[in-house]
């Protein structure tokens, strides 16, 4: 009877996060909000529906979590981790670093002890991928510097959850206990844990079964992937890791595997329901009456503020001394300015190993639920309030490289050197034309100097930048951005500085494209449009036709 109790009680909870989900996104805002009030509302603090007692309740919260980051670190593929190398692995390693490190000093400044300041700090360093990522693909940011800038910060957090969560796990253990062979007993036994997923699920079992014959399966792949999440979060239990750690562990060795890719699109329909499970039974945590008692608002308001302002300054410090524009760490900063699931799992692994107390858990807690729901606001709103920060704070010196003759139409302005930019400028140097490439990225400007442009470094959403790159004497302008919106607020300014130059803008996705044509673009060049013509043409000659 218990067992179908718990099972009506997931299914009310899914029930009533779909339709809050739902009335959410049909508002403007992202699901997860809707999980959260769903989880917030049938919890303990307010309606108290879900009555299975809160071990069955972490229970379920613990699967939830388990399989959703096995979700995510199977999307931790090669190709991603190579985004990390340069300036992404530095930005991330030294946001978690510096993050922790004021969260552990803060707690020390309020006589917390080292155990639960280290935790603590680790938590501060984390934010959320599965929000983030969603908001940014949502507004169709993903693409945008300060969407790829945050992230890559968030890969590096996803990667840093391993080692984080081996030290809560080393930290719960009882402090008699020796520092060194506890430390090497805890390496062996992930050392031995990932040997055993190496060895069986990307060596013996292919070659035993043959991966062709698992590749061309509609169901062994996914029944391997759930098969190996669940075994290892048995395994990781019976060698006392989190059995979280184990499943994304079990994710990112996966990633490798001769059926990653399939195994990752027939799971892909499941990390939803995951996604729902998780953050609605994470809604249950916000004890309501906690939070209204004595002073206990003012503590949770004052920590989110300390949260959101911090994180955004950190990662705009950090972005800024590897020389990122302020417009890009500002807004990357306020992206990251949460804290975020993996947070939850720290905690919850902190609290139910003593490290933690009740008072504290549900200060972080609250405040962590807040800043998720915060989140999509502060996504929304972070081009606008870093362009506020950066016209408040003035305007960052533009590096220029090359003469630009003013006197004469001469020169073609390209705005953004990425794979777009990288095709067009050689063919028109080759023609003869005068090329000045703007861009916010050092490498794109030293690749850019490299084929024979001048180059401008900065915003082209800046008039001085657009001065400096003579707009009003160019030829004509091309933007190859991918973001939309960039696009449309860089054509208005093009369009206050040279009315009548012309302007050929991309478009990457359909629906944006009468919008560019209404900012003022000339032309506007639709990439799914284009990838259809493209695929018609090779296959029209793959036919012989």
């Amino acid at each position: 009877m218990e067992f179908w109790h718990i099972v009506s009680e997931i299914t009310i909870l899914l029930s009533v996060a779909v339709v809050l989900g739902m009335f959410c996104e049909k508002n403007g805002l992202s699901g997860i909000v809707g999980y959260l009030l769903a989880g917030t509302l049938l919890g303990p603090g307010v309606f108290n529906v879900l009555t299975s007692g809160e071990e069955a309740i972490q229970s379920i919260a613990e699967i939830g979590v388990s399989l959703l980051l096995f979700t995510i670190g199977l999307e931790i593929n090669r190709g991603r981790l190579k985004e990390l190398i340069g300036k992404g692995f530095v930005l991330g390693t030294l946001q978690i670093l510096l993050t922790g490190a004021i969260g552990f000093s803060v707690a020390q400044y309020f006589l917390i002890d080292i155990a639960a300041s280290l935790v603590i700090g680790a938590m501060a360093a984390l934010s959320s991928t599965a929000v983030v990522i969603r908001v940014l693909q949502d507004r169709s940011e993903f693409d945008s510097q300060h969407g790829r800038t945050s992230f890559m910060v968030l890969l590096v957090q996803d990667l840093a959850i391993v080692p984080l969560m081996i030290m809560v796990a080393f930290l719960g253990k009882d402090s008699g206990t020796e520092l060194s062979s506890e430390l090497g007993l805890a390496g062996v036994k992930f050392v031995a844990l990932i040997v055993t997923l190496i060895l069986f699920g990307v060596l013996i079992l292919p070659k035993f079964f043959g991966a062709a014959l698992i590749k061309r399966s509609s169901e062994f792949p996914v029944l391997l992937g759930v098969v190996t999440c669940l075994s290892t979060m048995w395994l990781s239990h019976l060698l006392d890791f989190s059995p979280a750690l184990g499943a994304f562990t079990a994710g990112l060795v996966l990633a490798g595997s001769p059926y990653a890719a399939q195994v990752r699109g027939d799971v892909a329909p499941l990390r939803y329901i995951f996604l729902a499970l998780f953050f609605g039974v994470t809604g249950t945590l916000a004890d309501i009456p906690w939070i209204l008692e004595g002073a206990h608002a003012i503590q949770v308001l004052v920590l989110v503020s300390a949260i959101v302002i911090g994180k955004t300054i950190i990662v705009w410090f950090i972005s800024s001394c590897l020389k990122n524009h302020r417009r890009i760490s500002v807004a990357s900063g306020l992206c990251l300015a949460q804290i975020g699931e993996f947070s939850f799992v720290l905690g919850t692994e902190a609290f139910n190993s003593n490290l933690l107390s009740d008072d504290l858990f549900q200060l972080f807690m609250s405040s962590s639920l807040i800043t998720l729901l915060i989140t999509p606001f502060m996504i929304s709103r972070a081009k606008q309030i870093a362009r506020s920060i950066d016209e408040i704070l003035g305007k960052e010196q533009v590096a220029i490289e090359g003469v630009i003759d003013d006197k004469g139409n001469h020169h073609v302005i390209v705005i953004g050197f990425g794979v777009a930019g990288k095709r067009v400028i050689p063919d028109l140097l080759e023609s003869g034309k005068k090329v000045v490439v703007i861009d916010m990225s050092e490498n794109g400007i030293r690749e850019a100097k490299k084929l024979g442009a001048m180059t401008v470094l900065g915003n082209a959403q800046r008039r001085d930048v657009l001065e400096h790159a003579g707009i009003e004497s160019a030829q004509l302008c091309i933007l190859t951005l991918p973001d939309h919106r960039t696009s449309e607020q860089t054509i208005h300014q093009i369009r206050a500085c040279a009315p009548t130059v012309p302007i050929v803008a991309r478009s990457r996705y359909s629906i944006h494209t009468t919008h560019l044509e209404e900012a003022g673009a000339d032309v506007v060049v639709d990439d799914e449009e284009s990838v259809g013509y493209t695929v018609l043409r090779k296959s029209l000659k793959q036919l012989g036709l």
